[in-house]
């Protein structure tokens, strides 16, 4: 274990200006001092400043924490000599030994350090040393170094010093590399490593970056330059009562081996460890001003105490969607269907204007049920029977509706699994589109009551919801009185096997885009103060749209789609490239129409139609049935592990296409 001593925060000062002394007293305490008579000191005030200590050291004493000294190097003897005879000192605990030019040196210091004790009648291994490393000879020997005294307390890295000796830029990468090899330095001593300063001391957005970054590279304290640097580096560093608290209780009773605790989540002996380490930090405490007020957080989602079946809930949002919207859709997503780009055609084959992509209002309607339905789900299942009833146009305001069908808990009594309808009308209370939705909720507490609710008479918004009969978008479409002689792209047939040769990659900056434009308030897609950039995730919907995208470039022209099924297997993050893969199942002919009945996955940055395009695909993945992630994923590392955890949606749907009788 590493040495249990405070070791989060090591404040420079500048001991030739007295006036620190004078303030010092008043600032939050730094768990280690040190007095700069090196680098921070120049030539000339050298002498003042070790008189300043001497004069001060009763200030010093009644901090009550480690004072150590950054002497002189040994470059410069004669000055370090007359820093070491400060250790006549009692407060004086220590030395921080900056640019280290050999092993002697350290040896040389261990035997003035030893010879000091004794002089002084200190207690032997009073001393402590902190090798400050800033050199090309300390990093190349950084093992050695580290090992080198049984007195050092902490490895300290001198980035700035170390780049100037090097020649080499700042750079992230190299930053990474440097600070990486000293910490590897300092665990394998066991001794805990201290990062670098950050000397933009007005700068506090860059400064707590850089104490993010610190975290993340694993120190276990930081040099700081600045007293209003103290409180932030010891609130990172520590750890709330809260947190304290949850990690006690994840440990209680642990009694070693692997096993999955009440909460579900894993526990073993590395776990355990990183959990021990962070409850040896030391306790963060809640300040409470003497006036005070509690604050209120709204909170949003379905609510689990009041759900019951038969429920109709109003999404808070009613939407007019112009041409500037559409035209933002259609730039995030490949649309080329005449359907949705051409006036001309549309008004051609009997309707208004060209139509919204089902892909758009989808996900508008799912974006509006994130703040009344979705925020407080785990998992959504997956969708059904996804139609376009009737067609969505530039200029109507759009509106939508979720009826809560059935409630059901799992078999292990840990969760819920909630069917509902979301029905989206216009301002004329037409239906526009529909779907059924299956989602994961926590435990339904009582839920006979739930399922067997006494509900009045059936409110004025059942009949929106209620199924409907109502035609489809192909119903609307007289394509034989069309002067249009569509000719699509690609011949097609039943059994084929389909490389999308398109891929679409999705930004940050777009993702947050999607999630503005279509009101998806749930957090976890671009609440970057709540979760760690790893963590956000595009909304599942934008995912499924692309998917569909890139395959309708291959497909079209298209005139109506329904999706059959659909469900989530892996997650996609920003910054991910989605690419899709489709099996054509059934070709059938009915009146002018090419019906399509096709299975299409969307992959993860995985370039198929250069990588795979040669391969032998198995055709289980494929099947018409939905198949649960865990089943997807067992068969795709049996039979296919170039894709293994890389599929992100499957889905099931049927397309229209104008018979071409070219092809």
């Amino acid at each position: 274990m590493l040495k249990e001593m405070s070791t989060r925060s090591y404040l420079f000062i500048l001991p030739q200006k007295e006036n620190v002394f004078e303030k010092i007293s008043s600032w939050n305490k730094a768990d280690y001092y040190i007095l700069d008579l090196q680098d921070g000191c120049p030539n000339l005030q050298k002498p003042i400043a070790r008189e300043n200590i001497r004069k001060n050291i009763h200030i010093l004493l009644a901090l009550e924490r480690k004072i150590i000294l950054r002497t002189n190097s040994f470059s410069r003897a004669e000055e370090l000599n007359k820093d070491l005879k400060l250790l006549d000192l009692a407060p004086i605990d220590g030395v921080m030994l900056p640019y280290i030019k050999s092993l002697q040196e350290i040896e040389k210091l261990n035997k003035c350090l030893t010879e000091y004790e004794k002089k002084y009648g200190y207690e032997q291994g009073k001393f402590e040393v902190i090798p400050l490393i800033e050199t090309i000879y300390s990093m190349i020997n950084i093992e050695q170094i580290t090992n080198a005294s049984k007195r050092f307390s902490g490895i300290a890295l001198g980035l700035y010093d170390m780049f100037f000796e090097t020649r080499a830029k700042m750079t992230r990468e190299n930053i990474n590399f440097i600070t990486n090899k000293v910490l590897l330095g300092a665990r394998n001593a066991d001794l805990p490593f201290i990062d670098s300063p950050y000397i933009d001391v007005h700068n506090y957005a860059g400064f707590y970056a850089d104490c993010e970054k610190t975290i993340r590279a694993g120190a276990d304290g930081k040099m700081i330059l600045h007293p209003d640097q103290i409180s932030i580096i010891h609130d990172y560093f520590s750890i709330s009562e809260e947190k304290k608290a949850s990690l006690s209780k994840k440990i209680a009773g642990y009694n070693g081996g692997c096993h999955t605790n009440s909460e579900g989540e894993f526990i073993g002996p590395p776990l355990v460890r990183e959990i021990k380490r962070q409850l040896a930090q030391k306790t963060r405490k809640k300040t409470i001003p003497k006036n005070n007020i509690k604050p209120k957080i709204f909170k949003y989602g379905l609510n689990l105490a009041t759900v019951y079946e038969g429920q109709t809930i109003s999404c808070p949002y009613e939407i007019t969607i112009d041409n500037s919207w559409l035209t933002l859709w259609s730039s995030l997503v490949y649309t080329s269907n005449y359907l949705e780009t051409s006036d001309a055609f549309c008004q051609d084959i009997g309707l208004k204007s060209k139509v919204m992509p089902l892909s758009a209002i989808l996900n508008l309607s799912l974006c509006m049920a994130v703040e009344p339905f979705s925020e407080t789900c785990l998992l959504h299942l997956g969708l059904e029977d996804v139609v376009y009833e009737n067609p969505a146009y530039a200029g109507d305001s759009l509106k939508c509706f979720i009826y809560i069908e059935k409630l059901r808990n799992t078999s292990d009594k840990k969760r819920s699994v909630i069917t509902s309808t979301h029905v989206l009308v216009n301002q004329n209370s037409t239906r526009i589109l529909s779907f059924r939705r299956k989602t994961m909720f926590p435990f339904l507490d009582n839920i006979k009551a739930k399922t067997n609710h006494p509900t009045q008479e059936k409110n004025k918004l059942f009949k929106i919801v209620a199924p409907s009969n109502s035609k489809q978008i192909i119903d609307h479409i007289d394509y034989s009185k069309s002067t249009y002689n569509l000719k699509n792209s690609n011949a097609l047939a039943s059994n084929e096997l389909i490389i999308h040769d398109a891929s679409r990659l999705i930004s940050e900056s777009e993702n947050l885009t999607f999630t503005t434009l279509f009101r998806n308030t749930h957090p976890v897609h671009f609440n970057y103060l709540r979760y760690a950039k790893n963590e956000i995730i595009v909304c599942g919907g934008f995912v499924m749209a692309i998917v569909l995208a890139n395959a309708l470039k291959d497909f079209k022209q298209v005139v109506h789609q329904k999706i059959l099924h659909c469900s989530h297997i892996n997650k996609i993050a920003p910054q991910d490239t989605i690419s899709s893969v489709s099996y054509i199942h059934k070709k059938t002919i009915n009146n002018n129409w090419e019906i399509l009945t096709i299975k299409t996955i969307g992959l993860r940055n995985v370039d198929a139609a250069t990588k795979l395009s040669n391969h032998t695909w198995p055709l289980s993945i494929f099947s018409l049935r939905e198949l649960r992630p865990s089943e997807m994923e067992r068969l795709i590392q049996k039979e296919i592990p170039e894709i293994f955890h890389k599929v992100c949606v499957q889905v099931l749907w049927k397309i229209w296409r104008p018979i071409n009788e070219s092809l």
